[in-house]
C-alpha cells in the first residue's frame, strides 16, 4: 500500500503542497512537521493554525540524548589523560546535558553551531527524525512511502535538476509535484483555498524556516 506523507515547514511551498494533496483527494495522506526547536514563534502559531483549520499535522522532534551522553562519557574518561584539569572537566560535564531543545542539543553534541559550510542542521533536525520516526515504521510494515516535498527548481541551482519522482530505495520515493511552480503559484494556491499564508512573509521574510537561519539575509534578521 502507498502511504503519502507531506512534509510541512510552515512556509509557502510546503503549505501549497499540502493544499495540492488535499485538492487531489490523495489517499492515505498524512502530514508531518519536524520541530527544530529554533522556529520563529509566528511559524509555530501558523503550523498550529494549519493543524486546526486545514489538515492534522503530526509533530516530530530529534532527540540527541544518547549522543550527548556518549560525548560526556568520552570527556570523563579521556580529558584527564590529555592534561585537562578536573575543574574544567566538571565544567564541561555541567553543560553536556540534554536541554530538550533539538537545535541546542544538536549544537551541544556537535560542539559547534551549523554554518553555510557545515550545514548539518537540516539533515539532523528535519530529515533524520522524519525518516526514523515516520517513514521507517511504515516501510517495516511493507508499505511504500511517497515523501511529498515542497521544493521548486527556481529556488537554487542544486534544485534545478531534481526529478519529480525519485526512488530512494527500500520502498521510499521522493515526490516533488511543484518543482516547476513559481512562488506566485504557491501564494495563489493559498488564496484559492482561502488559507492565509505565514505572516512572516508580510514582515519582509523571503523564506520561512529556522530563525535565525544560517541562510538569513541581514535585513531579515
Amino acid at each position: 500500500m502507498r502511504q503519502n506523507i507531506v512534509s510541512v515547514s510552515g512556509g509557502k511551498d510546503s503549505t501549497a503542497l499540502l493544499l495540492l494533496a488535499i485538492e487531489r483527494e490523495t489517499e492515505n495522506l498524512s502530514a508531518v512537521f519536524a520541530d527544530t526547536g529554533n522556529e520563529h514563534e509566528i511559524t509555530y502559531e501558523y503550523v498550529d493554525y494549519l493543524n486546526r483549520e486545514v489538515f492534522p499535522i503530526r509533530t516530530v522532534k530529534a532527540d540527541f540524548t544518547d549522543q550527548i551522553a556518549k560525548k560526556a562519557q568520552f570527556v570523563r574518561k579521556n580529558w584527564a589523560n590529555h592534561g585537562v584539569s578536573e575543574e574544567k572537566i566538571e565544567r564541561a560535564l555541567e553543560v553536556l546535558r540534554p536541554t530538550g531543545n533539538p537545535f541546542l542539543d544538536m549544537c551541544i553534541w556537535k560542539g559547534r553551531m551549523p554554518s553555510s559550510k557545515a550545514r548539518f542542521c537540516t539533515e539532523e533536525l528535519k530529515r533524520n527524525p522524519i525518516i526514523e520516526q515516520v517513514y521507517f515504521p511504515i516501510l517495516s510494515d511493507g508499505d511504500e512511502v511517497y515523501s511529498w516535498q515542497g521544493v521548486r527548481r527556481d529556488e537554487s541551482r542544486a534544485r534545478a535538476d531534481l526529478l519529480e519522482i525519485e526512488a530512494v530505495g527500500g520502498g521510499l520515493f521522493n515526490y516533488r509535484p511543484i518543482l516547476d511552480w513559481k512562488a506566485a503559484d504557491c501564494f495563489a494556491m493559498h488564496k484559492k483555498h482561502g488559507i492565509k499564508h505565514n505572516p512572516l512573509y508580510q514582515q519582509g521574510m523571503g523564506r520561512v524556516g529556522c530563525m535565525p537561519c544560517i541562510n538569513c539575509k541581514k535585513d531579515e534578521l
